[in-house]
Parts: C-alpha cells; structure tokens; sequence
C-alpha cells in the first residue's frame, strides 16, 4: 500500500513500529532518505511528501494549515491502522505533527506511540516577532532564505531552481507564520522527546523545552551541537535516540 502523500522507500513487513518523518519548511520526503541505513530492521521509514516538491512538484502547493492537516489525515490513516506508530518533524513539520496528532485524537481517537519535534519552538507560544516573510519581494525573502543557511547557495543563485523554491517556501512559511494555536487543543497522553540545536539561532532552546507542559507523559530534550538544520549533521546519533527512546535496537 502506498500513495502520494506516504513515502516508503524500504518496506519492512516484519517492522514492529512506523516512523512518520515530517519535513522543514521547502523540504520533502527525500530530506529523510539516507535514515533508512541506519534505522533498526524493527523500525520502518515513512516520510511524508506534501505537494508541490519531490515526485508531486507539478501540484500547486497547499498554503492553509486546516486544509493540509485535514487532507493529510484521510491519506495516513489506513497506514496508522496497521502497526504502532511515532511521529518526527523537523521545525515546520514539527508543527504539522502536531496538528495532526491533534486532529487525529480529536476525530479518530487515534495516538502515535511517541512525538518527537525537532527545532520548532512549543506551538502554545507566541512568535518572537509579528513580521512576516512569506510575502516579502522576492529579492528579500532570497536574503532571508539565505540567513537561514538552510538553502543552497547553488539554488539561491540559480534563477530556474528558484522559480521553483520560491513557491514552495512562500506556501510553508504562510502555514507558519499565520499559525494560531487552538485553546481546544487537549494535552497529548503522548509521551514527547524534542530535539534542539544549541547554536540556532532562530529558535530558543528554552522554547523547545516548553513542549513539556503540552504532554502528560513523559518528556525529554535533547540538545544537539548545530544550527537549525542540525539534522543534516548528526543523523545517525538521531536515528539512534529515536530507537534508545522507542527501545528498540540499535544498528
């Protein structure tokens, strides 16, 4: 069983456990690709692939939060149906796990086995600044990509690639930026393990630690050496935590 929205690029039948990987703002399924080398045999890789990027870059980019959540639910749910499951996003998917755990406990009464945001501050708080970028000139929102450092100067500077980035990066940053946190939103019975990058510059530290008043189960931080891309950098040690966590064993 597979679709579009749900990637699987290494099945494992025998897998005790699904491992939902949700991706940074202008990413898609193929960030979480290389994982699979070190994932245990008793864990499987799904990543998630929104459209506009990867092998759905020819569908127009989804720019409201309901609606993706909503629309990505329908798609997930035969697959959380078959085997326990856990949930990793990085910075704007962590955002987006969020909402869909939200969304699927509400409607379906259905929960991961662990949550595990990565570089995404708690979404209860507020943003540090009311500005937005997802409607900047082009020229701006470029220098902010690049003050982010997670966009490839290659594609920065490639006027093609860019006419491609550019859309997918404004629909992604207008979810985030115009994000209101819902006061129905119930304390998740899930426990929570967050990742943090010491050197990132756009999200505190302390703001990621704030997840524990979002869980009435357990919760850890873990703190990582690394800007807000840290993933790039200490994959394996990541696949590693997340197996420790879920005990199961590691390569």
């Amino acid at each position: 069983m597979q679709n579009k929205w749900v990637i699987i690029d290494e099945v494992k039948p025998e897998a005790r456990m699904r491992l939902f990987c949700f991706s940074y703002a202008g990413g898609g399924a193929n960030v979480y690709k290389t994982w699979n080398k070190y994932l245990p045999d008793d864990l499987e890789l799904a990543s998630i692939e929104l459209p506009g990027r990867g092998r759905r870059i020819t569908e127009p980019s989804i720019r409201h939060k309901d609606i993706l959540v909503e629309t990505l639910k329908k798609a997930m749910i035969p697959y959380l149906e078959e085997k326990p499951y856990c949930f990793f996003g990085h910075s704007m998917g962590a955002l987006i796990a969020y909402e869909l755990i939200q969304s699927l406990n509400k409607s379906e009464g259905l929960l991961p086995r662990h949550f595990f945001p990565s570089a995404h501050r708690a979404p209860h708080l507020q943003r540090s600044t009311n500005k937005t970028t997802y409607n900047l000139p082009d020229d701006a929102l470029i220098q902010r990509l690049r003050e982010l450092d997670g966009t490839p100067e290659t594609v920065l500077n490639n006027k093609e690639l860019l006419n491609i980035v550019l859309p997918i990066m404004r629909a992604d940053l207008q979810i985030c930026e115009t994000y209101q946190y819902s006061a129905d939103n119930k304390v998740l019975s899930v426990p929570i393990t967050a990742f943090a990058g010491k050197g990132d510059r756009s999200v505190a530290v302390e703001s990621i630690d704030a997840w524990s008043s979002l869980t009435s189960r357990s919760f850890d931080c873990i703190k990582m050496e690394g800007n807000h891309f840290f993933i790039h950098q200490h994959e394996q040690v990541i696949v590693q935590k997340i197996a420790e966590t879920l005990e199961l064993s590691v390569v």
